[in-house]
């Protein structure tokens, strides 16, 4: 067995170690590496600014469906993240390339992944994730956010806790309780929610040197339209086990 590289892929390597270097040189003072890309406000649009050059080569998108973007194949992506690696880049939204995207190809709708794996490929759109709260971390199926159907949408309330980056993300991904008297593995709804809308409210838990990394997020009559459901209502528990293979 051979374990060389191909000349393609060693081609491949090269403009990858090529690009970073030269987003490297780009690199503000403010930023210090890993999840300092959240800390303040330059360092947060270096990391947007990465993430845009990322996308419009494609490069996050390795190993997708071509209908959605897709190109390249596991090798592309090993090779890539080793160069994002070297420099110590940001860029590459672990929410939303390394989870969501993933869990959508899986088991979102056609209509859903036509609409947020765009955002995710280019590179403009930042995620979070709001699972754990006060009194359920561990065991997630202990949640009490509630998410009850009106009409065509969700109101959801309740609180989240130890959320990372959701000072920063454009969206979040959700899991809530959309049917109390049913088991608490059969209540839970996945959904996708815009992190502007009406309701929510994002407090800091800053360190001591002050660092700002996690937060909670208490929602107050928060309307999720129903088609920003992943998988079914009350099958959230299905698709929260799908996302929690690539977190």
């Amino acid at each position: 067995m051979d374990f060389r590289l191909t000349p393609q892929q060693e081609a491949r390597r090269k403009e990858f170690y090529k690009v970073c270097g030269e987003l490297y040189a780009k690199k503000p003072a403010a930023f210090v590496g890993g999840e300092g890309k959240l800390d303040n406000d330059e360092s947060w649009e270096y990391h947007r600014f990465c993430a845009r050059e990322f996308g419009k080569r494609g490069w996050l998108t390795f190993g997708w469906p071509a209908e959605y973007g897709g190109q390249g194949d596991m090798m592309d992506k090993v090779l890539f993240s080793e160069a994002v690696g070297y420099y110590g880049l940001p860029g590459v939204d672990e929410f939303g390339v390394a989870m969501l995207a993933p869990t959508l190809l899986a088991a979102a709708s056609d209509e859903v992944k036509k609409k947020f794996l765009p955002g995710i490929a280019s590179g403009e759109t930042m995620w979070c994730e709001l699972w754990s709260e006060p009194n359920a971390g561990s065991d997630l199926a202990a949640l009490t956010t509630t998410a009850l159907k009106k009409g065509d949408e969700y109101i959801v309330n309740g609180q989240k806790t130890w959320n990372t980056a959701a000072h920063r993300a454009d969206w979040a991904f959700g899991v809530y309780r959309t049917d109390p008297a049913a088991p608490k593995h059969k209540n839970l709804t996945f959904m996708l929610c815009d992190m502007k809308t009406k309701g929510i409210t994002v407090k800091g838990f800053p360190f001591m040197n002050g660092a700002h990394i996690y937060n909670e997020v208490y929602l107050d009559d928060v309307h999720i339209p129903d088609n920003q459901v992943v998988g079914k209502d009350g099958g959230g528990w299905a698709v929260v086990n799908v996302l929690a293979g690539f977190e």
